[in-house]
């Protein structure tokens, strides 16, 4: 039959391994490779569940000596290895089947492994998915790896009428009607109830996987374009999700789909989540961050002055700081640092109070950096000079935006401020004069190696102007809600834009922000003075 052969027939010629348990749906798949001229190595597992299981095993031999096929067969007994591995029997099965297919095509020199699952399958694994609670109905994935199920879209029926073609028997598994699995208690009792209202249910369920997956796919490849600076609060949950399970998955923990739903609200809504993943596992959610593993704190690594002492927080702890004294606890609020980790946070402290705090980068009490005889870090220096030439654009009557370009041995080679009500014109950002200040320095438009220090997260036009210059990395201080192109409004780089650049945010945040905030409140008092409504 055509809807059975044709998508076989790119087997042709080649070897593969197929799955032969003795059933219907095995052994068609069996006979229709052999049709299309494939080269099929027969693979059989005897699970060991039965005593006259060995009966299949020796049928299937039988069968592969009768096409003149290779046949490899190994026997396990599942029940001991998932009560061993703390699996139920059917999920031990499954895992033990694909490892012998994984290994007879490793020796045969096998590019596919087939197996036979029907729409039939398919339309149970969803209903099963359903009523388990998964949050993505997918289904059978047709292709994953070098595993390749070819007949997902082919009703039972079909192949049952292909097998009498051929005159050919198979096996019937008792285990298949036993209602103990919960896979045989659906295909015997619900089903076929679901199926006599609803005529057309199989069909429907295999539809759901298709549209499932295909929406899994894209939300899952918006999920992998979210950046370590993009923020997560306001991301739609369906994304959140995704991606909450990749980073889960990619540390080698499991998580339940409740889980995914409690970490992923978290992190879309700003707050904080403790949970525990299987395994005793725990992990947090804080500040817009997912912490998988407990976070470490950077030592000191410089003489300590005379009077400092290292210890840990205690009750009360202040520091100053240069917009004044404030508690430690605020400090290490701001800096999203995990509650039940700030124990660990090492500290140095005077009589004054606490001088330096171990994070990443360190937090510097007023003068405390200069009596360490610490040199300052390039990047802070760096906004230091952005925030000043911010400073000057207030003075000017712009919106107070200061920028600077770093050369590749850290020497600022250009320098910006917005100018653009100044000079009339809309394009007169910061970063773009000073893009075209270190170009001018470096006698080349293209800033390969430099690093763009802004004070404010980029808008799209300075953002692109960036990219075309090649920049290596780009700095900013305050988000930008209205028009930041990294994540304030939404992140442009989630694209391929030909180059991506290293991005840092928050450096210098709350001055920056700070700037901002009184240069506004500045012009709408003086606004509010010239108006004649005011009262």
């Amino acid at each position: 039959m055509k809807s059975l052969l044709a998508p076989l027939r790119p087997f042709a010629g080649q070897p593969v391994v197929v799955g032969v348990s003795g059933g219907a749906d095995s052994v068609a798949l069996l006979r229709a490779l052999v049709a299309v001229d494939a080269r099929p190595v027969v693979a059989h597992l005897d699970h060991a569940l039965r005593p006259d299981s060995a009966q299949d095993a020796a049928w299937v031999r039988e069968l592969a000596a009768a096409l003149e096929l290779p046949f490899e067969s190994v026997r396990v007994d599942v029940a001991a290895v998932a009560r061993k591995r703390g699996w139920n029997v059917e999920d031990a099965a499954r895992r033990l089947r694909y490892d012998l297919l994984g290994r007879v095509a490793r020796r045969r020199g096998a590019q596919a492994i087939l197996t036979a699952h029907t729409r039939r399958d398919q339309a149970e694994t969803v209903l099963l998915a359903l009523l388990r609670g998964e949050a993505v109905l997918r289904g059978i994935p047709p292709m994953r790896g070098r595993v390749v199920r070819p007949w997902l879209a082919v009703p039972r029926a079909d192949i049952e009428t292909f097998l009498r073609a051929l005159s050919q028997d198979w096996r019937e598994d008792p285990t298949n009607a036993d209602p103990t699995y919960a896979r045989a208690w659906l295909r015997r009792e619900a089903m076929p109830v679901l199926s006599a209202r609803f005529p057309a249910l199989e069909e429907t369920l295999a539809r759901v996987a298709c549209h499932q997956a295909q929406d899994d796919e894209a939300l899952r490849a918006q999920a992998a374009r979210l950046r370590a600076h993009t923020p997560l609060q306001g991301q739609p949950p369906a994304v959140l999700r995704r991606w909450v399970r990749a980073q889960v998955r990619a540390a080698g923990l499991d998580v339940h789909t409740g889980h995914l739903d409690a970490l992923a609200g978290a992190l879309g809504a700003g707050d904080t989540a403790h949970l525990t993943l299987p395994g005793a596992h725990p992990v947090t959610v804080t500040g817009g961050h997912l912490y998988l593993q407990p976070p470490t704190f950077p030592e000191p690594a410089f003489a300590l002055p005379p009077g400092w002492t290292r210890r840990t927080r205690q009750p009360g702890d202040r520091m100053v700081l240069p917009g004044g004294t404030r508690l430690l606890s605020d400090v290490l609020t701001d800096r999203k640092i995990p509650r039940e980790a700030r124990d660990r946070v090492p500290l140095l402290v005077s009589e004054r109070g606490v001088e330096w705090v171990g994070l990443q980068p360190p937090v510097w009490g007023l003068g405390a950096q200069a009596a360490a005889q610490v040199p300052p870090d390039p990047l802070h220096a760096a906004m230091g000079e952005a925030l000043a030439l911010a400073r000057q654009a207030a003075q000017a009557g712009e919106v107070p935006v200061g920028a600077v370009v770093l050369g590749p041995d850290g020497a600022v080679v250009g320098r910006g401020r917005n100018a653009s009500r100044e000079h009339g014109d809309m394009t007169r950002h910061a970063e773009l004069a000073a893009l075209r200040d270190a170009a001018r320095t470096l006698g080349t438009p293209y800033l390969t190696g430099c690093t763009l220090v802004v004070t404010l997260e980029p808008c799209p036009m300075c953002l692109g102007a960036a990219l075309e210059a090649r920049v290596e990395h780009m700095v900013y201080g305050a988000s930008n809600p209205k028009a930041g192109a990294l994540g304030g409004v939404s992140d442009l780089l989630a694209a391929h834009w030909g180059h991506s650049p290293r991005i840092t945010g928050g450096v210098r945040a709350r001055e920056a922000a700070r700037l901002l905030r009184q240069t506004f409140q500045a012009v709408r008092a003086q606004q509010e003075a010239w108006d004649p409504a005011s009262p």
